[in-house]
């Protein structure tokens, strides 16, 4: 995972640590060398893909649902719930605080 993330950085670019690894989908993708190959696989049923449950699950409580960023072209669908993180996890690239406050008044 070091490898292919620090293979798309500057060669002064400072050292990775664990956390920045995979902070961001794009980050993610690059670690894991998902390319565009991966385009229109289901995910769940997919042989070229592995997928393991945690066996630490968080609780209902940490997970936070909130819009997508850096995707305004998308319409309408811009604004749809469709970004999941567990609230506290420091390789969260961007946290929605205010959604974060309203879940947390919610419960």
């Amino acid at each position: 995972m070091r490898q292919l993330r620090s293979a798309q950085r500057k060669g002064s670019a400072k050292p990775l640590k664990d956390w920045q690894l995979c902070n961001g989908p794009s980050k993610l993708c690059q670690a894991l060398a998902i390319n565009k190959s991966f385009d229109q696989k289901d995910l769940a049923h997919d042989t070229a893909v592995w997928m393991e449950p945690s066996s630490e699950a968080p609780g209902e409580q940490a997970l936070v649902t909130a819009a997508r960023i850096g995707v305004s072209y998308g319409g309408e669908w811009a604004q749809k719930p469709l970004r999941f993180y567990i609230r506290g996890n420091k390789c969260v690239s961007v946290v929605d605080k205010k959604v974060e406050r309203e879940q947390a008044t919610a419960e």
